[in-house]
């Protein structure tokens, strides 16, 4: 109700009431809200979608006082921004608990894809606040915002003064003014919030950190940053564009009718939207302000006060909607518990991605976890999308490649770990050396077409559990797992090198020799198959130079083969070839570090 408005029903109402009283009852109204500087043209329509709570929905004629609220604000925004606000709809909203939670429960609720807004009505409290952070809450660049329905009984108290006596006739249009006009300024303070409004000094200002009876407009600058942001909203720009244009008109001109602490903690938003955005895509730093808050819900994490943990990180969240880091603490948190395998989790964990397109840490964590569950083809997947991001790294990348080569190597992947290291140009890096040895011990070539990445380190452990059962004379359980390792991998050289290792212990002297060429023939480099041909070759003076060369190459393709230098060594001694001797002896020291038995 305008005061022009009020004046008008005075003098109707009674007939007998003077102007002079009309006039005097104005003193109890609250301020009429008018734009200072009309704006040209015809409005644009921004699209509500309300919710109202149950506790909303008991009160007296609820649907047509907020249905009275949004035009009321649209009376301002028209002239001021060019902004008509249209109501879509207004729907049930079951909730309940604490209003603070509520603009969380409401973005979960309503994607708000189709509309500019969705706003949530909330029950009232239990006491009346002038505190705008009690009244609603709204977050820069949010499409959300959530009020508080008025406190009847507690306004009215606080009210007492504003109010006409309990006698006069004009007492029930006053209290309707009030409950108008607050519930609109809160309202239009919590749609400026999303559009990067900074709270401002002056009382009287709608955009003031408390409310005021005596509100009527936005400053002019904050009104130049919701034409900038409602435009651009409009007109379809991306969240990053709006923040870089808001940055780009806050930083031109500094202004003294903002509130600093408001004013930092609007750019520190605007900032981690801009950055997560930027080419390397990686995290934005946790803002200053929001550091010890989101050291001590890492801290309540690692005492594994989950629930405390995730309530805390939620609210700051809600802070700071567009932090990459805080995105992952949450994904990592529920990683935890409840577990990779629960939709919310792989959600959460989704949502850094978005958030930082260019980060590998949430693939790294999202790959080990599903590593953990026994899901290795998962893993790898997630593993492999963080490998192309580690290039956007401008720091750590170096740390994460060998971080995930540390991973490939653990899962005995082979194939992974070399071609991570030879990525990440750390061709020296002695993961590397030890998948060639293992490559060479255990006959899976690089390229093999019989085992596929995943599952070369079951390939490995199958072959070593037969040897064992061979060292332990445990022939017939040795042929039978290596028939099992024959039917999974066929024609695997390491599998055709342990029967050679079979036959040659179970005397089976020419099988064996047969057996060990069959392995060489399909890899080289075997090295076992080589050491064991070797052996076999030294026990007959007609071939101690075949012999010889076999235990050579076995050394070439495997240097950690000590028995193969211990051999040769022998070999060596009983031929008297002292120079080759010695070479070898300081060869293995080097290799070793200690003496060659048989030098001794």
């Amino acid at each position: 109700m305008t005061a022009v408005a009020f004046v008008a029903l005075l003098a109707t109402c009674g007939g007998s009431r003077s102007e002079m009283a009309a006039v005097a009852a104005m003193k109890y109204l609250p301020a009429t809200l008018e734009a200072t500087h009309a704006r040209a043209g015809e409005p644009r329509t921004a699209r509500l979608r309300i919710y109202a709570d149950a506790q909303v929905r008991a009160l007296p004629h609820w649907k047509e006082d907020l249905t009275d609220q949004v035009d009321y604000a649209s009376q301002l925004l028209q002239p001021l921004i060019g902004l008509k606000l249209a109501i879509e709809s207004i729907k049930d909203w079951d909730r309940a608990g604490d209003p603070h939670g509520a603009l969380r429960e409401l973005a979960a609720l309503d994607k708000a894809s189709d509309v500019t807004w969705v706003i949530g009505y909330v029950a009232p409290g239990d006491a009346a606040s002038t505190a705008m952070s009690e009244l609603g809450d709204a977050q820069p660049l949010g499409r959300y915002a959530m009020v508080r329905a008025w406190a009847e009984a507690p306004e009215l108290q606080a009210l007492a003064a504003r109010l006409p006596d309990a006698s006069s006739p004009d007492r029930a249009e006053v209290i309707s003014a009030h409950r108008r006009h607050k519930q609109t300024v809160v309202l239009l303070h919590m749609l400026a919030t999303t559009l990067g409004a900074i709270a401002e000094v002056d009382k009287a200002w709608i955009q003031h950190v408390s409310y005021s009876p005596t509100q009527n407009t936005f400053a002019n600058r904050t009104r130049d940053l919701l034409q900038l942001a409602i435009d651009a909203r409009l007109g379809g720009d991306e969240d990053q564009e709006i923040a870089r244009k808001l940055m780009a008109s806050i930083e031109k001109s500094d202004w003294g009718g903002w509130i600093p602490t408001s004013h930092d903690e609007v750019v520190a938003t605007l900032r981690n939207v801009i950055d997560a955005d930027r080419a390397g895509k990686g995290f934005a730093e946790v803002p200053a302000g929001a550091y010890d808050e989101y050291k001590r819900i890492s801290d309540l994490a690692k005492r594994g006060e989950t629930a405390g943990a995730l309530a805390e990180l939620d609210n700051l969240l809600t802070a700071y909607p567009g932090n990459a880091q805080m995105l992952e603490l949450r994904c990592e948190i529920l990683i935890g518990k409840p577990g990779i395998a629960e939709p919310a989790t792989r959600a959460a964990c989704a949502k850094v991605s978005e958030a930082a397109p260019g980060d590998p840490t949430v693939h790294f964590a999202v790959g080990e976890a599903l590593i953990r569950a026994g899901d290795v083809a998962g893993g790898h997947a997630e593993l492999a999308k963080a490998e192309d991001k580690i290039p956007n790294l401008t720091t750590g990348a170096a740390e994460a490649w060998r971080r995930l080569i540390a991973i490939y190597a653990g899962l005995g992947s082979l194939t992974w770990t070399e071609d991570a290291a030879a990525k990440a140009k750390l061709a020296k890096d002695p993961t590397v050396a030890q998948a060639a040895m293992t490559r060479a011990r255990y006959g899976i070539p690089r390229g093999a077409k019989f085992v596929p990445p995943d599952q070369e380190v079951a390939l490995v452990s199958a072959i070593r559990a037969a040897l064992n059962l061979i060292y332990a004379n445990k022939f017939g359980e040795a042929a039978r797992a290596l028939a099992t390792a024959d039917k999974r991998w066929p024609g695997a050289p390491g599998v055709i090198a342990a029967r050679c290792d079979l036959a040659f212990r179970s005397g089976q002297i020419e099988v064996a020799q047969a057996t060990c060429r069959r392995a060489l023939a399909a890899d080289p480099n075997e090295s076992w198959a080589l050491y064991l041909l070797g052996v076999m070759l030294l026990r007959d003076a007609g071939t101690t130079g075949a012999g010889i060369e076999k235990l050579k190459a076995a050394i070439e393709a495997d240097p950690d083969l000590a028995q193969a230098w211990r051999t040769l060594a022998k070999a060596y001694a009983r031929g008297g070839n002292k120079p080759e001797l010695d070479q070898l002896a300081a060869a293995y020291a080097a290799k070793f570090g200690q003496p060659l038995p048989a030098a001794q």
